[in-house]
């Protein structure tokens, strides 16, 4: 095995080589770890080459207990891509296990769009219509959320899991879900959102404080909700 570990401009780019073992992994994933951690980098692409494709989550620290949750921190944001079908469908396998974890991990088909998404700082970005039947559809769950006016983020907020209401103010955040958040938007925003996102995560106080200071980065300003709030 052989890997490289450079950074780029806002993300740390980690490319390994011939990787066929769950031991290159953990050995790799280390480096990975040691180097964002030195460079203060939470945004990481993946770039998996010439390796054995790998399903199992052991194999890459996953596991209940497994060392991934030490590495992987809320705020981290991994983009995994592959150079062939079977390692890139052993990464979207991996993506969906870490997601249910609360990890912040996408796989992707080529590098371009990973560093697409990199770039918008991993904001939650499948985008459902803001109306009151799809937002019954939301996760009853701890996380954080997004709300859109067309193709602008407005409003980036949290919820933290529990039960209660929650307001639109975030006083009851605490006690909120992403959809009673949401719900909550919903009957108070006389402006009305086109649509929303979501993300599942364990620290959405956290995450939500990434991703409004990734946006004051981006565009100087937070969103304009946020900024009302």
């Amino acid at each position: 095995m052989r890997f490289s570990i450079a950074p780029r401009e806002g993300f740390l780019h980690a490319t390994v080589y011939e990787r066929d073992t769950a031991a290159q992994t953990r050995e790799f994933l280390l480096a990975v770890h040691a180097a964002a951690r030195d460079r203060d980098l939470s945004r990481i692409l993946i770039s998996v080459r010439q390796s054995r494709a790998m399903f199992k989550p052991e194999d890459y620290g996953l596991d209940s207990g497994g060392y991934a949750s030490v590495l992987i921190k809320a705020r981290c944001v991994i983009a995994l891509v592959g150079d062939t079908h079977e390692v890139n469908s052993a990464n979207e396998y991996i993506e969906m296990v870490a997601r249910q974890q609360g990890l912040n991990v996408r796989a992707f088909r080529d590098e371009r769009a990973a560093q697409r998404w990199l770039d918008g700082a991993g904001a939650p970005s499948r985008r459902y219509r803001f109306t009151r039947i799809v937002i019954s559809g939301a996760p009853d769950e701890a996380g954080v959320y997004a709300l859109w006016d067309g193709e602008e983020v407005i409003y980036y907020g949290r919820a933290e899991g529990g039960s209660g209401d929650g307001n639109a103010e975030g006083g009851n955040a605490g006690r909120a879900t992403i959809r009673s958040r949401l719900l909550d938007h919903y009957y108070a925003d006389t402006r009305r959102a086109t649509h929303y996102s979501w993300e599942i995560c364990t620290d959405p106080r956290a995450r939500e404080a990434q991703l409004l200071g990734e946006h004051e980065r981006a565009f100087g300003r937070p969103p304009r909700d946020n900024k009302v709030a």
